[in-house]
C-alpha cells in the first residue's frame, strides 16, 4: 500500500516549535540535576547488534524491537532502552574507570508499540542514571532520592515514589514450593491485585492453606512504615526477612533525607522479577495514569558482559513527564522573541551587525524584511516579540 508523503506513522510524533522549547527545557532540567549529583553523561550507539538484546538477563523478544540489517546481512536493532548498552560500555570502554561508575543519559529509544501499552510511542525519549559497582541500602536510597529530586526539577508538584523488594515475593514463592511457571502467573496476578485469581491458581496447584493465606495478602501490603510490621507477620523465611531488612534500611535512609512524605511501600509491586535482584521502585503522579519512571537493583546484568558488577538505576519517560506537567498546570507558554529587527532599506551587513551585538548580550533577535506596517505588527505578535527595533532607529 502506497503511503501519503505528507503523513507520518501513527506511533511517532512531530514536535513543533513551542513543543520543542518545552521538551528541551525539560531535558535540560533533568540533565542538570543528574550532573549536579556527580553522574557523568554518556550516549551509547543508537544501533546495536541484535545479539546484544537476544539473550541473558536483559533479553527482549524480537517482536518488541525495531530491526534492520547492516551491509553484511547481520541483524541490527534500534536501541530499545539504555541500561543494556551502558552495561556494554561499562564492561568495555569504561573498564579502566574508577568504581563506582555514576553514569547518566538523555536520548531516544525505539520499540514496536503494538506489543506495548496503547500510550507507548515507537520513538520516545528516556532520561536516567545507572550506579555501577556500589552495593547496599545507601546506594539504593541515593538513586531513589535522585529520582524524586529529578521529578521535582522537572517541575512536578504532585509526585511520589513507591518502593518494593522482589526478594520478598521470591521468598514467599520458594517457601510455598511453587515452580517457575506458576510463580510467573502469581506475579502477574499480584501486580493486577487480582486476589481471586491468586487463590484459584494456588488451590489448583495444591498449595498449602497457610501459603495461600500469605500470598493472598501480598496485593494489600502497601502504605507507610506500618507495612513492615504486617509483612513480618506473614513469613519468617530467611529470604523474606532479609528483603524486609533491606527495604526498611532504604526507607529509613530516605525518611532521614527528608522524603518521608514522598515515599510509600508496595510489596505487591513485583514487575520483572527475572531482571531485578532487590529493591524496585516507580515514580508516579496524580496527573498521569502510568508510572513516570521505574528502576531498581539489577545485580545480574553486568555478568552477561563479562564484568560482574552490582548495579542500580532508573529510567524516566520524558513524554509521560511532559504530559503530566501539562495536566498539572496546562501547557507552559514558550519564551517569546526578545527583538524583531526591521531591516528596512539598510544593507544586510549593517542589520546583521546590529543583531549580532544584541545576540552577544544573550538576546534572541530575528530579522524582518517586511515593509508594510501591518505585516510587521502581525509578525511581532506571532513571534511574541518583546520589542520591535527598526534598523534606522538603532543607529
Amino acid at each position: 500500500m502506497k503511503t501519503n508523503n505528507t503523513q507520518i506513522p501513527s506511533s511517532v510524533t512531530d514536535l513543533l516549535m513551542d513543543e520543542c522549547v518545552r521538551r528541551r527545557a525539560l531535558e535540560k532540567a533533568v540533565r542538570t540535576r543528574f550532573l549536579s549529583c556527580g553522574y557523568r553523561e554518556v550516549s551509547p550507539a543508537g544501533l546495536e547488534f541484535y545479539d546484544t538484546y537476544s539473550s541473558g538477563v536483559g533479553a527482549r523478544s524480537q517482536e518488541e524491537m525495531v530491526k534492520t540489517f547492516d551491509s553484511r546481512g547481520r541483524i541490527l536493532v534500534l536501541r530499545p532502552e539504555f541500561t543494556t548498552p551502558i552495561a556494554r560500555l561499562a564492561a568495555t570502554k569504561l573498564r579502566d574507570e574508577a568504581l563506582p561508575l555514576r553514569l547518566c543519559y538523555v536520548g531516544t529509544a525505539y520499540a514496536n508499540p503494538a506489543l506495548k501499552s496503547a500510550r507507548q510511542l515507537a520513538e520516545f525519549t528516556q532520561a536516567g542514571v545507572e550506579l555501577l559497582g556500589c552495593e547496599g541500602a545507601r546506594a539504593d536510597a541515593e538513586v531513589v532520592a535522585l529520582a524524586l529530586t529529578s521529578m521535582r526539577a522537572a517541575g512536578l508538584t504532585d509526585y511520589m515514589v513507591e518502593i518494593g523488594q522482589v526478594d520478598f515475593f521470591k521468598g514467599l514463592m520458594e517457601e510455598a514450593g511453587l515452580d517457575e511457571a506458576t510463580t510467573e502467573l502469581v506475579r502477574a496476578y499480584v501486580e493486577e491485585k487480582n486476589m481471586l485469581a491468586i487463590e484459584l491458581l494456588l488451590r489448583g496447584n495444591g498449595a498449602a492453606e497457610a501459603a495461600i493465606a500469605r500470598i493472598r495478602e501480598l496485593p494489600m501490603l502497601f502504605g507507610g512504615a506500618e507495612v513492615f510490621a504486617r509483612a513480618e507477620k506473614l513469613s519468617a523465611y530467611p529470604k523474606c526477612r532479609e528483603a524486609l531488612q533491606n527495604l526498611r534500611a532504604i526507607y529509613d535512609a530516605l525518611c532521614a533525607c527528608g522524603f518521608e512524605n514522598f515515599v510509600t511501600i508496595d510489596l505487591g509491586m513485583v514487575h520483572a522479577i527475572g531482571y531485578y535482584t532487590g529493591m524496585i521502585f516507580r515514580g508516579i503522579s496524580a496527573s498521569f495514569g502510568q508510572p513516570l519512571l521505574s528502576g531498581g537493583r539489577y545485580d545480574g546484568l553486568m555478568r552477561d558482559f563479562g564484568r560482574p558488577l552490582c548495579a542500580v538505576g532508573f529510567a524516566m519517560g520524558l513524554e509521560h513527564v511532559q504530559e503530566a506537567l501539562e495536566r498539572q498546570a496546562g501547557p507552559a507558554a514558550a519564551p517569546g522573541l526578545d527583538a524583531l529587527l526591521v531591516v528596512g532599506d539598510a544593507p544586510l551587513s549593517r542589520a546583521w551587525q546590529r543583531a549580532e551585538a544584541l545576540r552577544a548580550q544573550g538576546q534572541s533577535v530575528e530579522l524582518c524584511y517586511a515593509a508594510d506596517e501591518a505585516e510587521i505588527a502581525a509578525l511581532a505578535r506571532a513571534r511574541r516579540a518583546r520589542r520591535v527595533i527598526r534598523e534606522e532607529e538603532a543607529l
